[in-house]
Order: structure tokens, then C-alpha cells, then sequence
């Protein structure tokens, strides 16, 4: 039972430490720090528990580490799940087949700047989105059957000032 909640207080405690390092990262500093003293709290308790009875029990280290690692994956995939924050999409395309894309977009209530650019091959379209990070998947959604497009995604982090209007991302 003792390596049970050794496992699993440990895996808690890593998945909510990639989480906040992930919120560090984006700025919010208020969540981040609430999660930090969760995080620091568990980890005096497990870390205590396991060192305490290291010498008699050497399998309590194997469940730490164990713990550590799976909770470093299921943090990130918590973190991929939740998609906090805002993304850039930018799309290059053929001009035509670019003209065809923003009337999709916009007509799917997305805000799209676009601008004339030139590539190797020529004259061609750049279109910029701002899209919540969890809309990404529906997103490229849009852009499927539009097979000759260069397309990048940037994540945006959050501006101590300014905003981003809600017309500007997609509903």
C-alpha cells in the first residue's frame, strides 16, 4: 500500500509541476503560483516518506521514479488536453486557392488578415489566424482538401497590455 501512494501522490505532484511550468512559460502567474504551493507541499510529503524509509525499503526510490516519469507524461498530455491560451496560424497559398480558403474561414466566423506575398514560385497569400489553442484541430479541419499550403502555428502569449479582440478569434 506504502508504494501505492508513493506512486501516486509522486504522479500528482509532477503533473501538476508540468502544468505550472507550462503556465509559468505563458505568464499566468497567478495560477501558476497557486499550483506551485500545491506542488511544493506534496512534494515535502513524499519525498520525506520515501527518504525516511529508504534504507529498509529500497522499492519505495523505485516508486518514486516510476512516478516521476509517468508523471511527467500525463502532465504534458493534461497540459495538451486543457490547450490553454491563443494560437497563430499562418497559411501561405496560391493566390486563388488563398482567396478560397478566407471565404471559408470567414464564413465559419473566423477573423483572417491577409497580405500579398511572393514566394520561389511566385505571387502568393498569407493568411494570419488567432484561434484558441484547443480550436487547432477544428481549424485544420477547415484546410483539408487544400493540399499545397505551407502552414505554421505559433503559440501567442498573454500581453501584460493590449488584447485581442473576440471578433479576432475564431467562435
Amino acid at each position: 500500500m506504502t508504494y501505492v501512494i508513493i506512486f501516486f501522490a509522486k504522479l500528482l505532484e509532477v503533473s501538476i509541476a508540468t502544468v505550472r511550468t507550462v503556465l509559468t512559460a505563458k505568464g499566468n502567474r497567478t495560477v501558476a503560483s497557486l499550483l506551485a504551493a500545491v506542488e511544493i507541499t506534496l512534494w515535502i510529503l513524499v519525498a520525506s516518506s520515501v527518504l525516511l524509509g529508504l534504507r529498509e525499503d529500497p522499492l519505495r526510490a523505485v516508486a518514486y521514479g516510476l512516478a516521476f516519469a509517468v508523471g511527467i507524461y500525463l502532465g504534458i498530455m493534461l497540459e495538451d488536453k486543457l490547450a490553454l491560451g491563443l494560437a497563430q496560424i499562418e497559411i501561405i497559398a496560391e493566390i486563388n486557392e488563398g482567396r478560397q480558403i478566407v471565404k471559408i474561414l470567414r464564413d465559419n466566423g473566423y477573423g483572417a488578415t491577409t497580405f500579398a506575398c511572393e514566394g520561389f514560385e511566385g505571387k502568393k497569400m498569407t493568411i494570419i489566424l488567432k484561434v484558441r489553442r484547443k480550436d487547432i484541430p477544428l481549424t485544420m479541419k477547415e484546410l483539408k482538401g487544400h493540399d499545397h499550403l505551407f502552414v505554421t502555428i505559433t503559440e501567442i502569449r498573454k500581453l501584460p497590455s493590449g488584447s485581442i479582440s473576440r471578433r479576432m478569434i475564431a467562435k
